[in-house]
């Protein structure tokens, strides 16, 4: 069997953090993985002022779930994710349903098993999308509250729903990432703290998805000290 290129897309909106999104795509740009920009419209703008040019719409990266090997979802300050995270006629929005899509897609003949990475409030995506039911997160310290009350706007609209636990319970505690394993579907969920967090996140994947050593060098490679859990 060949070399298979390990994918990795971004699913990137209008006032997305462009550190979160740099830190993890540096770790798994050095890691050998294949870099992508999802994004509903051709040109996406960050808080800071970036310009992003994506290379795949959301609809069209809907259709191809099993290509990529991990997600990330970058955060942003609320203003600029509540927006997004629902219509005007109350039905999730496009950028959470190809969230939820990802999170529980099941295609047995994909030779790759899937990841989401959720740095910073990009959890809030996941809460509402109710990929993070059942499961263990966690978000920027300041941001712990507006989580929790996501994870509770699903429950109460969704029948069945178990909720789930947003660490830490402190906000003077610290966080750096939280891996709550792979959910019903095989789909390992992650979520990061703070926006330098991101880096330890990815770089945990990684560890995972190649080698302890791997994850140690390209660390080392970008100048950043691997916060290992």
């Amino acid at each position: 069997m060949g070399h298979v290129q390990k994918r990795a897309l971004v699913a990137i909106f209008p006032g997305f953090n462009i550190l979160d999104v740099s830190g993890p795509v540096s770790v798994l740009y050095n890691s050998d993985f294949s870099v992508s920009y999802a994004a509903k419209d051709e040109l996406t703008t960050s808080q800071e002022n970036a310009t992003v040019k994506r290379d795949i719409s959301i609809a069209e990266a809907k259709l191809q779930l099993s290509d990529y090997e991990i997600l990330i979802v970058p955060g942003s300050r609320p203003s600029n994710i509540l927006p997004y995270v629902e219509s005007e006629q109350g039905q999730l929005a496009e950028l959470v349903e190809f969230i939820s899509s990802f999170a529980s897609d099941v295609n047995h003949d994909s030779v790759r098993q899937r990841t989401i990475l959720a740095v910073c409030i990009g959890s809030y995506f996941l809460a509402f999308g109710g990929v993070l039911d059942g499961l263990t997160a966690t978000t920027h310290r300041l941001a712990l509250p507006g989580l929790r009350n996501a994870v509770q706007r699903y429950v109460d609209n969704t029948t069945g729903a178990k909720g789930a636990r947003i660490v830490p319970d402190d906000t003077s505690e610290l966080v750096s990432y939280m891996d709550a394993g792979r959910n019903q579907f095989g789909v390992r969920i992650i979520t990061a703290g703070a926006m330098i967090n991101g880096i330890d996140a990815a770089l945990h994947f990684v560890n995972l998805s190649s080698s302890r050593s791997i994850a140690i060098e390209v660390g080392e490679l970008i100048g950043h000290r691997w916060e290992e859990k």
